[in-house]
């Protein structure tokens, strides 16, 4: 048993004993029911989160976490295709680097606290609801959450048993298959299990029969179980497992990249063995109580997750790589990740719930994550340096190995009151302890010298802490009964780090290994609008970001690749959201959002090629007024569905996705254009069936879901053109 199962195992048992401890002696309150119900259009509180309902996540066929982009104001997953390796999610402009930094929107599921971005689970089934938290939230949440928080809800057990199965068909034979089922297993406990296969031809053909078309297909499952002691305490334990394997990224030339491999928009042209697996195990334990002056409840939870190989084709998607094949086909270039991440997380919340106008909450996180990884990339070089020599080139071997090892600690507390009989003020502080260590090994392999030589590359071993505190503050005024104001500010913070795809040669590197801590000033004034009878609502909101130290990830012109810091970035932006239930069968929702960031202030080196004596020369390159990179311009999102009758509805809409722009190493600002989508669903329900008709992207849009700038040319990850499929689903 490793470390990391040792720790888990430990703080499991001590954390039933502590919140035993607390309750000794307590009279529980009457206990909540296990039920989790549907969010009814009351619950649509516009002032708090974005929120989706379960039934608007199925007509949506909204299946995955990159489906969320542009549900909610100014949030876009910068999906890469791998599940959420590589992924970038953007919220209100602050987001996570691509490889090496920490998370800037938390991901919560069923109030378990996810890992980092990379091992998200991206793929959901049997959501009853998703709320978006827009802006600092790690006040509330374990989790360090300077940009967000996306909570999802899944169906969790009522009081009596329920099964279901589903099937779904739809076009590049897309296929779903699923079978749940919960309930009680005695007066004070209950179950839930869920099995999801999922399938696809994908939609990036190779042409090429030597390599892999971007077929997808995995297996998703958990289990869990609540029970209920005679002390009134509530204890839940489950696991989640996931198995999802790729047969290429869909990751493909654009027709402004100049790679001569470039055919058609969906067409690839690679004739290596590209592929993807990537397999996750979780488990977790929650204890909670109410006693006589408040809540107790405590998470402990384990995440292991492993990316073994991802190998993807560079002569194929990388420009320059692809018109040296032309002349010299007998050379290959591929680059391969291998990767393991195991995270531990324990949560510990007290709280008074809700007395009278007052409440208050303190909170305790304390985590661990490890990752060791392989990257092995096969590149061809000049043997003489001479560039123009074609009959010269041979390969060049990069291996890296390395190892992250990252300890969190972190308290946060909320106070919350009313002053008079029209404002409330709610007031929040957070402290976090971050310890990073990384370990790293690395060798370059020139094939053309006899025997081949190996030039010397330093072994690094790098440690860092970093502490910060976090203050929020949040007023609020009620002018009359249709309208609320208020104000929000915090001053947060994501730590600094390590890259670990740079040489370091006598003690020293071109680019630096280290990368600093982002500092972010966050504010925001809203204006809430709302009937009594909840039928309708919206919510306008204008945010300012100042960041300081942004982090963001480049490569360097050569082999390095690092996350480097631009010195001021200022992101402003607009955000509208509104609900409408007209009489009672109809509901029409939006959500629009403006995302204006830019570079106030930065100069970033690149190298532009060698001197005589094999030396780097280094450019210097002005990044000040460039667009900030990874979030869109602007995003929005309309929907209305329609209960025809009692057993008919059905759903249609669109999301908009605006401009996104992507920085290379020379300050190069490449877009991705702007992209509308168009969805619908029709669904007939009796006697416990349902069968639905559902149609994406109707319009067959052509449109990419992230660029990659690490490559020449900036390839594109290409998203799904029309799905027109059928469902049918039998509970009982």
């Amino acid at each position: 048993m490793n470390k990391l199962a040792h720790k888990f195992l430990l703080i499991s048992v001590a954390h039933v004993f502590v919140v035993t401890h607390l309750v000794f002696g307590q009279s529980p309150e009457t206990l909540k029911g296990l039920r989790v119900d549907g969010l009814k259009y009351k619950d649509l509180d516009l002032s708090k989160a974005t929120v989706l309902r379960g039934s608007s996540i199925e007509s949506g066929k909204i299946s995955s976490i990159s489906s969320l982009s542009a549900l909610s104001p100014s949030l876009y997953i910068n999906s890469y295709g791998i599940q959420s390796y590589g992924d970038v999610i953007s919220l209100r402009g602050i987001g996570n680097s691509q490889l090496f930094g920490d998370p800037a929107v938390g991901l919560y599921v069923d109030g378990i606290p996810q890992g980092s971005t990379a091992t998200y689970s991206n793929t959901l089934f049997e959501v009853e609801s998703i709320e978006v938290f827009k802006g600092y939230h790690g006040h509330q949440f374990g989790k360090n959450s300077p940009g967000g928080v996306i909570n999802v809800s899944s169906r969790k057990a009522g009081d009596i048993h329920r099964s279901k199965l589903y099937a779904s068909y739809g076009s590049l034979n897309t296929q779903s298959y699923r079978v749940l089922a919960d309930g009680p297993t005695g007066d004070h406990s209950s179950y839930y299990f869920g099995l999801n296969r999922s399938e696809s031809d994908g939609y990036a053909d190779n042409l090429n029969p030597a390599g892999n078309d971007a077929t997808s297909e995995s297996w998703n499952g958990r289990l869990g179980f609540e029970f209920t002691t005679e002390d009134g305490i509530e204890i839940g334990i489950g696991g989640s497992w996931e198995e999802f394997q790729l047969g290429a990224q869909p990751l493909v030339p654009r027709l402004s990249s100049g790679n001569p491999k470039y055919s058609s928009f969906y067409s690839r042209n690679s004739g290596i063995g590209e592929m993807g697996k990537i397999s996750m195990n979780s488990q977790y334990l929650t204890v909670k109580t109410d006693s006589d002056w408040g809540n107790i409840q405590s998470t402990t939870s384990r995440n292991s997750w492993e990316l073994n190989p991802s190998i993807i084709d560079l002569y194929f998607v990388d420009s320059g790589l692809a018109g040296l094949s032309l002349l010299r086909p007998d050379l290959s270039s591929t680059s391969q990740i291998i990767e393991e991440r195991e995270t531990i997380w324990e949560e510990i919340q007290l709280s008074n719930g809700q007395v009278g106008e007052f409440s208050w909450s303190i909170g305790l996180s304390i985590g661990n994550e490890d990752v060791t990884g392989d990257s092995t990339r096969l590149v061809p070089l000049p043997s003489d340096g001479n560039e123009s020599n074609l009959a010269g080139y041979q390969s060049y071997n990069s291996k890296t190995s390395y190892s992250f090892d990252n300890d969190k600690f972190a308290l946060h507390a909320k106070i919350s009151n009313s002053i008079g009989e029209s404002t409330s003020y709610e007031l929040g502080l957070r402290y976090d302890h971050e310890k990073k260590q990384i370990r790293r090994g690395k060798s370059n392999e020139y094939h053309f010298f006899l025997p081949p030589f190996s030039p010397p590359v330093d072994q690094t071993s790098m440690e860092h802490s970093y502490d910060w505190v976090t203050p929020f503050g949040k007023i609020s005024k009620q002018l009359n009964e249709q309208t609320l104001v208020s104000l929000t500010s915090s001053l947060s913070q994501k730590p600094g780090g390590f890259s670990a795809y740079v040489d370091e040669i006598n003690g020293n590197s071109i680019f630096p290994i280290a990368f600093t801590e982002e500092r972010i000033w966050a504010n925001e004034l809203m204006i809430n609008l709302f009937q009594k009878n909840d039928r309708l609502g919206a919510s306008i909101a204008v945010f300012w970001n100042k960041i300081d130290d942004f982090q963001f990830e480049k490569p360097s012109g050569s082999f390095d690749y690092f996350v480097d810091n631009a010195d001021k970035v200022e992101v402003k932006g607009l955000e509208l959201e509104f609900f409408t239930h007209t009489g009672d069968n109809w509901l029409l929702k939006g959500a629009y959002g403006i995302t204006d960031g830019k570079i106030k202030k930065h100069t970033g080196s690149s190298i532009s090629g060698y001197d005589n004596l094999g030396q780097p020369i280094l450019e210097f390159h002005d990044f000040s007024g460039k667009h900030a990179p990874s979030a869109p311009e602007q995003t929005l999102n309309l929907s209305v569905t329609n209960q025809f009758s009692d057993a008919l509805s059905w759903t249609a809409g669109l999301t908009h996705v605006g401009k996104i722009h992507y920085l290379d190493q020379t300050a190069t600002d490449t877009i991705n254009d702007s992209y509308t989508l168009w969805n619908a669903s029709i669904s007939y329900s009796a006697r416990d069936w349902e069968v639905s008709v559902f149609g994406t992207n109707l319009s067959d849009e052509e449109y990419y879901s992230s660029l990659v700038t690490s490559l020449t040319g900036a390839p594109g990850v290409v998203g799904s053109p029309r799905v027109i499929g059928l469902s049918v689903s039998k509970e009982f």
